[in-house]
């Protein structure tokens, strides 16, 4: 029998956190560091990687800064971490009268041969650590680790969470280790990037003997190396989970892509999340075994990597009902569509609450806020 029932501990406590934030909203300066698309002309590797298009828009960052400020918080955007940086370094941050400062690590990757190197996630960590202030979210290590997808499913193989098979094609050096067996039905993408990047309908493919070929061709396009993955037909769930510090995974949301509702070999593209309307998210319905799977899994993968604050974890479902982990995103979309607040919704909180709850949590985590 199908259900929606999921067993959840800590919600109580995460609203209590929320709720004390908006409390102590006079004591808190956030500073939200984000890039922005006037950056891709830094680089040209940027292009590749759709970084432009890829950035946080303004209407969703004023809705994030409004959540803050109109309760009583002081709000800073920095574009980019170079002026927050310079605002550390000269002292001004630390001079604010606010006790509660807390960073925001909205930085992106665009991680190409000609763009910015990988690891650049953890740098607002570091430096939020290094002058002694609260970073929302996972630390640098984890930022650094789960970006890259083959070291950290190679992680995520060795302690037994169920992922599909993984190789790694890096150039000019090649293979990494083995390549995909012939006959194995695989997905290529790019190792460090979120949104699909570099996934089109020719992704998938048998392996045969142009495949090194076809995985240089994608590895050409987009600049970087390419993580290819055991395809796994099924149904795509996010499932996030927060830290507050008691760990909480929040209800599993289905991925509907309007082009191919329903079939099980759907992907989705760098198209599809460009485009509006083209994904959207409803609450996953499945058995309570199948539920607890999930459950388990993500707060397995969330375990593993140490992870903190709001993180998702991406599944795809076979016909078996076992669920595959394919991506850990440390830094969710927050936006109004995201399947992050479509699943805290169902724990009562609107946009503006879910918004203050991520920052809130990791104040929890931190001990810094009292219910």
């Amino acid at each position: 029998m199908a259900s929606t029932a999921y067993p959840l501990g800590g919600e109580k406590l995460l609203h209590q956190l929320e709720q004390a934030l908006v409390r102590n909203a006079a004591d808190l300066a956030l500073f939200f560091v984000y890039d922005r698309p006037s950056r891709a002309a830094e680089r040209p590797g940027l292009v590749r990687t759709y970084f432009a298009q890829r950035c946080v828009s303004d209407e969703q960052l004023d809705l994030m800064i409004d959540a803050f400020r109109s309760v009583g918080a002081y709000v800073e955007l920095f574009e980019g971490e170079q002026p927050f940086i310079s605002a550390l370094a000269d002292g001004r941050i630390q001079r604010m009268e606010q006790s509660l400062k807390v960073a925001y690590n909205g930085i992106g990757w665009g991680i190409a041969f000609d763009g910015f190197k990988p690891g650049r996630k953890a740098l607002i960590p570091l430096v939020a650590d290094s002058y002694n202030l609260v970073c929302v979210n996972s630390d640098a290590y984890a930022c650094a680790l789960t970006v890259h997808k083959f070291h950290s499913f190679l992680v995520l193989a060795a302690l037994g969470v169920q992922t599909p098979r993984t190789w790694h094609y890096r150039p000019p050096q090649g293979w990494i280790g083995n390549s995909p067996p012939f006959g194995a039905r695989v997905i290529a993408k790019s190792t460090y990037e979120a949104w699909s990047v570099g996934v089109t309908e020719e992704s998938v493919f048998d392996v045969d003997e142009s495949c090194e070929a076809r995985v240089a061709a994608i590895a050409e396009n987009i600049g970087q190396a390419v993580t290819v993955q055991e395809f796994i037909a099924g149904r795509e769930v996010c499932v996030p989970v927060i830290s507050c510090p008691e760990r909480i995974v929040t209800p599993p949301m289905e991925a509907v892509m309007a082009r191919a509702p329903g079939d099980p070999n759907a992907i989705m593209t760098i198209d599809d999340n460009l485009r509006k309307g083209a994904v959207s998210h409803r609450l996953f319905e499945c058995s309570s075994t199948l539920m607890d799977r999930i459950r388990n899994s993500a707060m397995a993968v969330f375990e593993a990597f140490d992870l903190q604050g709001l993180t998702r974890i991406d599944f795809r479902v076979d016909e078996h009902e076992r669920p595959w982990v394919f991506d850990v995103a440390v830094d969710p979309g927050v936006g109004l569509k995201s399947s992050a607040f479509r699943s805290l919704s169902e724990l009562g909180f609107d946009h503006a609450g879910f918004l203050r709850a991520v920052v809130a949590a990791t104040l929890g985590v931190q001990g810094l806020l009292v219910v």
